[in-house]
């Protein structure tokens, strides 16, 4: 088959790291691309280009421009299959679509954006998924939301699909020190370091933080850690690209997310061994269970309580540790590559 994953960017982010785990795999049988809209200097760009994949980018100045829909037209004759992530992209291809009998796929990566704030988004996106052959949604929650926005006439097309990850990659590390909290996200809305930038002034004195990753909300964020007094025990990494070595040197993993409509990242810390403490959000909740501590969205005190409970609880520690690992082996990035072809074929 021949295959496109079309996408906004190669920014920093979950699907787009889903995607260049992803990628590889389906090559090895597959002719495969990726259609960005713009450029980005990161390392998830730099893996599509060496692994020898076709990648077009369209250069485009803004993301919003109706002239991107042209342009990607011009660029899904040749394929099979066009395989779409994220907004705005899932509309461009949409109408980029019309006329061409092309198998369209789409991966809802998110149980909110938005458009779902406004009700009268709902009859344009009833038509603009209705354009897609296959819904791809990475977790009951995911699926469940899009639906009850949509109301379609026929759920047949949607299917859950959990993300994976290469657990080849994440290994846990018994000498890690129990002075270390990590967090790996974009600095984006949904992703809410303030809340564990304050949570620091009631954590353990001799705790720090780090945050890895990068985007519009960084210098928001590093504005927070000086008015809360913390600044010297945050720190700012910016993007990484070696993160499974990140991982194995902290102590607890933490995922405070408004939304969320998995949670890879929380895979990985679990693969690395780290208890998790995460918002009770669905998606995000539900992947992590009884591996690890809940609190509310926004609860900075309540936060910062589960995460010294881990460090002076050894057992619980240890408890959360191993439920974690046993719940990691069960999202391979195999058995999801494996899924993904199933769609494709029977399309």
């Amino acid at each position: 088959m021949k295959i496109l994953h079309i996408i906004p960017s190669l920014e920093i982010g979950g699907a787009q790291k889903l995607l260049t785990d992803l990628i590889p795999l389906q090559s090895q049988e597959n002719e495969i691309g990726v259609l960005v809209l713009k450029k980005e200097a990161t390392n998830f760009e730099k893996l599509i280009k060496e692994s020898k994949i076709q990648f077009i980018s369209l250069n485009v100045e803004n993301f919003y421009s109706l002239s991107n829909i042209f342009k990607i037209k011009a660029n899904l004759k040749e394929w099979d299959i066009i395989h779409v992530h994220l907004f705005p992209t899932l509309y461009w291809v949409a109408l980029a679509s019309i006329g061409l009998k092309k198998k369209l796929v789409y991966t809802e990566h998110s149980t909110h954006n938005k458009r779902r704030d406004k009700s009268f988004f709902r009859p344009i996106e009833r038509f603009i998924y209705s354009r897609y052959n296959s819904i791809l949604c990475i977790s009951n929650q995911t699926k469940e939301n899009l639906i009850k926005w949509l109301r379609p006439k026929s759920t047949e097309k949607f299917h859950v699909i959990e993300n994976g990850i290469d657990l080849n990659k994440f290994s846990p590390n018994s000498e890690a020190k129990n002075n270390e909290i990590i967090m790996v996200s974009r600095f984006a809305e949904m992703k809410d370091q303030e809340t564990l930038i304050k949570a620091m002034k009631y954590v353990n004195s001799e705790v720090y933080l780090s945050l890895v990753g990068d985007g519009p909300n960084r210098k928001n964020c590093e504005r927070i850690a000086k008015e809360e007094g913390v600044n010297e025990r945050v720190k700012f990494l910016g993007a990484q690209s070696d993160i499974p070595t990140l991982l194995s040197k902290a102590y607890i993993g933490v995922q405070s997310s408004k939304w969320e409509g998995f949670g890879l990242t929380a895979i990985e810390y679990m693969a690395s061994g780290l208890p998790i403490v995460c918002s009770n959000v669905p998606g995000l909740s539900q992947i992590v269970g009884d591996a690890g501590l809940k609190f509310e969205v926004g609860d900075s005190e309540k936060l910062a309580e589960q995460i010294n409970r881990l460090i002076s609880d050894v057992e619980l520690y240890n408890k959360l540790k191993e439920r974690g690992l046993k719940v990691a082996k069960k999202y391979s990035i195999n058995s999801m590559n494996k899924k993904y072809l199933d769609i494709y074929t029977q399309l």
